[in-house]
């Protein structure tokens, strides 16, 4: 006998005894019988029959007036999105709040008066009009999806609304214009000049220890921002001098926003090689902090993150005098300048923690590839690759790196001093 197949279409079937069973719930009652065949095609077509002539599935006639949108949205924010991650439960419940676009339009309709033209005039008014993204738009739509999901879940509504306009949307984007809108190289955009690398370092070092660390984290380890404010002290593996291989960071939780903690974007944890200018950074504020705990985040937990984004950052950027720049830029500046110096493909992969190698070429074809042929930059002694990108802009080993304990004497030659404890950690 075949696998049951996917999908709608086979329902309520199932196999026992080499036989395809149909099984279903209805006003509490359990109905079960054999359908009396091995072909799954046969036994859908006898559960139409039956359900027809019982009339199960049918909605009955209520006096109550059917659920609004509005309503059932505020029921699928309560019963249906403890599986979300927490910033994805936020943004849907930002989108869905009462006073919003969405609700604003579609919250006084009955779910079965949505229908694809609805949503059509919807697209048109508020998101083409409206002049807004395409992606905002596409987020829109997703949360209308997530909410007609949940309400097929629960046999209120016979279909979703959203498969015949996510068509549309489809043919659309075969368009010159769609074909433009929907390319995955339009959001990368890394910082390709040395020159520029530099003056953002040197800004952030102005700036502070805390900004500095947290911009390496994500320039010199390709870390997402979220990752970078998750990362804790126990996951800092610092070797036995600058000079050892070893030295890593191990990324194992995620801090979206700085909200709650949960897994990496992939759901898996990895080692990510630690440079010798990050190393240097976060030995500085180790040291700063007095030696916190293992468990203790690196970046500042006891305030809000978007202060980094809305403040630190843009006086960064302004002292840099760069233009305008995102903090993903970082995280894709540190791949593109790796495979440009000839890193394996693989390599940077595995550091930025994505899914497959696949994920990587889509998104850095790029720079990682070409019809002329360019000699890979060589690590020198005690390097790892991500050095290389301070090797860009000075010297291969750090002016500031060298001059670490001259400039700080007093605490290098304390035995009780914490750090000294930690530098010889290794896992």
């Amino acid at each position: 006998m075949k696998a049951k197949p996917r999908g709608r279409r086979h329902r309520n079937l199932y196999v026992r005894g080499g036989v395809i069973c149909y099984e279903r719930l209805v006003d509490g009652r359990r109905i079960r019988f054999s359908t009396r065949t091995a072909d799954w095609d046969e036994a859908a077509s006898v559960r139409d029959l039956y359900e027809a002539r019982h009339a199960v599935g049918r909605r009955r006639e209520s006096h109550a007036e059917p659920t609004t949108f509005a309503e059932f949205a505020a029921r699928y924010l309560v019963e249906d999105t403890d599986h979300l991650a927490a910033t994805t439960r936020s943004d849907r419940a930002r989108m869905l709040k009462h006073d919003g676009v969405l609700l604003g339009y579609f919250g006084m309709m009955r779910l079965d008066e949505i229908t694809a033209p609805a949503i059509r005039d919807y697209w048109s008014r508020h998101v083409l009009q409206a002049d807004r993204k395409e992606s905002a738009g596409k987020n829109d739509v997703d949360a209308l999806g997530a909410v007609f999901g949940y309400a097929l879940d629960l046999e209120l509504v016979e279909q979703n609304p959203l498969d015949g306009f996510r068509r549309v949307l489809n043919r659309k984007r075969r368009s010159q214009r769609g074909r433009a809108e929907s390319d995955v190289h339009r959001n990368i955009r890394p910082i390709e000049h040395p020159d520029e690398i530099r003056q953002l370092v040197e800004a952030a070092r102005e700036e502070g220890l805390a900004p500095l660390v947290h911009v390496l984290l994500c320039l010199d380890a390709g870390l997402r921002d979220g990752e970078a404010l998750g990362l804790r002290w126990g996951g800092v593996l610092w070797g036995e001098h600058e000079g050892d291989p070893r030295r890593a960071i191990v990324i194992e939780e995620s801090r979206p926003r700085g909200g709650e903690v949960g897994p990496t974007k992939s759901g898996r944890s990895r080692r990510v090689q630690l440079s010798r200018r990050l190393r240097t950074a976060l030995q500085e504020l180790y040291r700063e902090k007095w030696g916190p705990k293992f468990e203790e985040f690196v970046l500042p937990a006891d305030r809000d993150p978007s202060v980094f984004r809305r403040v630190e950052w843009r006086r960064i950027l302004k002292r840099a005098a760069i233009g305008h720049r995102r903090v993903k830029d970082l995280r894709d500046t540190f791949a593109s300048q790796l495979l440009t110096a000839g890193v394996q493909l693989g390599y940077v992969s595995v550091q930025l923690g994505h899914a497959d190698v696949g994920v990587t070429a889509r998104h850095y074809a790029r720079w990682a590839g070409g019809d002329g042929y360019r000699d890979p930059m060589r690590l020198e002694a005690g390097e790892v690759p991500a050095d290389m990108l301070a090797r860009l802009v000075g010297p291969p080993k750090s002016p500031h790196s060298e001059s670490l304990e001259r400039a700080n004497p007093w605490w290098s030659l304390r035995e009780s001093n914490p750090c000294l404890q930690g530098e010889n950690l290794i896992s």
